[in-house]
């Protein structure tokens, strides 16, 4: 009994290092010199909370395509007909290319250019990759489709989960309505 009073008694002066950075003494409380180098041990900063999703896409589309948008990272899988901004109406060149607008900002995707700078029927080519201020959400949120300027019914073809890495796919297309037309659709991933 007395070995056990005796090394409480020694425990309550000795002070161990916890985790790498802080300084803590036998009964839980912080030292008052802080970490190793004696400087003040702020607790871990938590993560910030997600923020919700909101993207505007605004793009010239005559096939179709999927937009991929994974974090803030975003780029275009394109599969029949011209890639978006790419329709050429009169078949001649010089090629017309409009930019695709996300959220207002203007983005020029750059395609391979086969088999001809529409990349016409490419069968799954992809552009390069842009970046958002804002990405989808790496939690479970709830995503909407809005259709603000359509010609056919448009959807989301995977929804963000941990199982596939958060990544969001929707589907633009203007397949089978004939020629090009500017589309207009908003996607939302709302953080409960």
């Amino acid at each position: 009994m007395w070995g056990a009073v005796l090394l409480a008694g020694a425990l309550s002066a000795c002070s161990f290092e916890v985790a790498g950075s802080r300084t803590v003494d036998a009964a839980g409380d912080r030292d008052a010199a802080g970490g190793p180098d004696g400087s003040p041990v702020t607790p871990d900063a938590p993560d910030p909370a997600p923020q919700s999703f909101h993207l505007r896409i605004e793009a010239l589309i005559d096939g179709e395509s999927h937009l991929h948008i994974k974090g803030t990272t975003v780029w275009w899988q394109h599969y029949i007909y011209a890639a978006p901004g790419r329709w050429d109406a009169d078949g001649a060149a010089p090629w017309d290319i409009a930019p695709v607008k996300l959220n207002g900002v203007d983005w020029l995707p750059t395609w391979p250019d086969q088999p001809t700078p529409e990349n016409r029927s490419c069968n799954g080519c992809l552009s390069n990759a842009t970046q958002l201020a804002v990405g989808v959400p790496r939690v479970p949120s709830t995503v909407t489709w809005t259709e603000v300027q359509t010609r056919r019914a448009q959807g989301i073809t995977q929804y963000p989960s941990a199982a596939n890495d958060w990544e969001l796919i929707v589907l633009i297309s203007d397949y089978g309505v004939g020629g090009a037309a500017p589309y207009i659709v908003d996607v939302d991933a709302t953080v409960p």
